[in-house]
């Protein structure tokens, strides 16, 4: 029974005892205690972008946004997701009491986080033609989605006036490319993606053997390889990680944005051209992008306001899905604190 049926009843009732009015007061001030607990709940709404493609066509970018009382007058992450993987990635449950969830973490402190999935996964429009997911098409779907949200017409109604970009992996190639491109982020994060030359671990016959699909998924055995620091990791978040977080990646992905990365064609990764200051994490146990090169990583965002590069220790390839993942993002959260936002 509601409390305005509960009053009505009283009113009808002359006779209505002093002790039910009593209780009456009771449980409305209760009521009102609980509404006033909820928005510090961190609350996660589905968001959709529409978008146009380089063809004409008409596409939807997904995203998850996380927050805590309210999304107004925050500075908003923009929270890009690696090859085979989808906005997931940055929202893990607690597993054995620990937790690995990037963007309740970051809603805690303040920050609004929207966690996309780009073109080719997760919730998000799959073209048809692999090969026409490039880097360029991703960074223009990303600088549409940046575009609604400054400018308020978008699924919450709201212009974000500050916007940072986080990239883990191939998401930091995307994000690089797309401040170099457009230069519409007020800062760039990037997580597991590094610039200087060295020998990268995975066997041409590899990239060869995915070459064959428009659309295809990493070999099971190969991601705790790739992605993970074994001593640093939990098992179960290891096999959670194989269970629920694999997706798909799209060819144009693999040809125009992993392989110059892998070859270090800084050029076509337009990492010159990005403006506004950038934070660079690497993990000391990552095997594609070790973070004992941090130190080089200044010398190639050359119109950059400003360049910090941090060597994450006891981390591999995917932070967030190792034991001290809260290193990384403490870290993350004073650097943003430091600019500003």
């Amino acid at each position: 029974m509601s409390i305005q049926r509960i009053r009505t009843g009283l009113l009808a009732n002359n006779n209505a005892s002093r002790l039910l009015a009593i209780a009456l007061f009771v449980f409305s001030f209760a009521g009102a205690a609980a509404a006033d607990e909820t928005p510090n709940d961190i609350k996660v709404e589905r968001v959709s972008f529409p978008v146009t493609l380089a063809d004409g066509g008409a596409a939807e970018v997904a995203g998850y946004l996380y927050y805590k009382g309210s999304f107004r007058n925050r500075t908003l992450l923009l929270a890009v997701h690696g090859a085979n993987y989808n906005h997931k990635y940055w929202d893990v449950p607690n597993i054995n009491g620990h937790e690995y969830s990037f963007a309740r973490y970051m809603a805690e402190r303040k920050y609004a986080v929207l966690a996309v999935d780009q073109l080719g996964a997760g919730e998000s429009t799959k073209p048809s033609d692999g090969d026409a997911v490039t880097l360029d098409q991703t960074a223009s779907a990303l600088h549409q989605v940046i575009t609604q949200l400054r400018s308020g017409e978008n699924a919450t109604g709201y212009a974000f006036e500050k916007v940072v970009a986080v990239g883990h992996s191939l998401g930091s190639i995307n994000a690089v490319y797309e401040q170099g491109t457009y230069h519409d982020a007020d800062a760039l994060v990037t997580t597991g993606m590094g610039h200087v030359p060295h020998a990268i671990p995975v066997p041409a016959e590899l990239i060869a053997e995915l070459l064959q699909y428009e659309y295809f998924k990493l070999p099971d055995a190969l991601r705790p390889l790739m992605f993970y620091y074994a001593p640093g990791a939990d098992p179960e978040v290891i096999q959670y990680d194989a269970d629920n977080l694999s997706d798909f990646l799209a060819r144009g992905q693999l040809n125009t944005g992993i392989l110059p990365a892998f070859t270090f064609d800084t050029a076509a990764l337009r990492v010159g051209q990005v403006t506004g200051p950038v934070l660079v994490q690497l993990g000391e146990f990552d095997g594609l992008f070790p973070g004992s090169l941090a130190d080089g990583e200044a010398a190639f965002f050359t119109s950059a306001s400003s360049v910090n590069a941090q060597a994450l220790p006891g981390v591999g390839h995917d932070f967030n899905t190792h034991y001290r993942n809260h290193e990384g993002w403490k870290l993350m959260d004073e650097w943003l604190r430091s600019k500003g936002f």
